[in-house]
């Protein structure tokens, strides 16, 4: 394998893993909340249909992330006030908001820009890589050459676990998805915690949507996400809601990524690359099910 290949991989899956990441944090507050969201594939879409929309009609791309972050959050309340309130199941409302967005983006595109499936355009600003340059190879080509939200969303890892693990909010969200009847006894409303776990949700997967949208591709097209809303639910489930692991399982997912679009330019069929990703997932899940499982065994003799 030659060295430029090992430095492509190595970028793409930083890039692949930027928009995962964002999302399972989102979905990680909402993990611990009690609520399993699927609803993570239809907010990063509509965010990333947004975000490409403002960013388009502004020339600003941080007008296109906060167009994105605020679709995203709308959806998130949404999806909230449904399974928080109404008390409707959140697969089916989940599945429901995901098959809305999904039809709603190519409406508006389809009205917008004249039946077109794909909206692609030199007037959309893209995020920014990191304004810093040492002059050190190493650090100006595989560490200060990625955007900003790439940075954010390591960022956001530690202080996430700090939110969830270390101030009485994350108590109160932990006890919200473990013991929701003792939160009500001390007088403190579950739909509450709920709903700011839900808009928080909404304000990660629109940075995860813009990412996708403005960085990665910048452009638009028909459900672009192709289901890594599912991953990063995935990535949740594997770790238990927990950020550090989620940010490795999320550049593991990454590198998935990358191989499968480095496959479709060798002479495999491209079905196969495509698939990679999700095939990974499954196993990744099927290793930690099976590893959790041999645990309680052993516990119990």
């Amino acid at each position: 394998m030659s060295f430029n290949l090992i430095t492509t991989i190595y970028t793409t899956s930083i890039r692949m893993a930027t928009p995962i990441l964002l999302a399972s944090l989102g979905g990680t507050l909402t993990y611990h909340a009690g609520i399993v969201n699927v609803a993570l594939e239809g907010m990063m879409l509509l965010s990333a249909f947004f975000s490409v929309i403002f960013s388009y009609m502004s020339g600003n791309a941080f007008i296109g992330i906060l167009g994105g972050i605020i679709a995203a959050i709308i959806l998130s309340v949404l999806y909230s006030f449904f399974v928080s309130l109404v008390k409707a199941n959140n697969f089916a409302i989940g599945f429901a908001l995901n098959i809305l967005v999904s039809s709603l983006t190519i409406f508006l595109m389809r009205v917008m820009f004249k039946g077109q499936n794909v909206f692609n355009s030199p007037k959309i600003v893209s995020i920014p890589e990191l304004p810093l340059r040492t002059g050190i190879y190493i650090f100006d080509n595989y560490i200060f050459n990625f955007s900003i939200l790439t940075y954010v969303a390591i960022f956001l890892v530690f202080y996430c676990s700090y939110l969830i693990y270390k101030t009485s909010f994350g108590l109160r969200l932990r006890i919200c998805g473990e013991a929701p009847e003792a939160l009500q006894t001390a007088g403190i409303k579950v739909g509450a915690i709920q709903l700011w776990s839900s808009i928080l949700c909404g304000f990660f997967c629109g940075l995860a949507g813009a990412q996708l949208s403005l960085y990665n591709v910048r452009m638009f097209s028909r459900d672009m996400t192709a289901g890594r809303g599912f991953v990063a639910l995935a990535a949740i489930l594997i770790a238990r809601g927990k950020p550090k692991i989620i940010l490795i399982i999320s550049l593991l997912f990454g590198l998935f990524d990358a191989l499968s679009l480095k496959l479709q330019y060798e002479k495999i069929a491209p079905q196969f690359a495509l698939m990679l990703p999700y095939v990974m997932s499954i196993m990744v899940l099927l290793f930690f099910y099976l590893k959790d499982k041999r645990t309680l065994q052993s516990k119990k003799l």
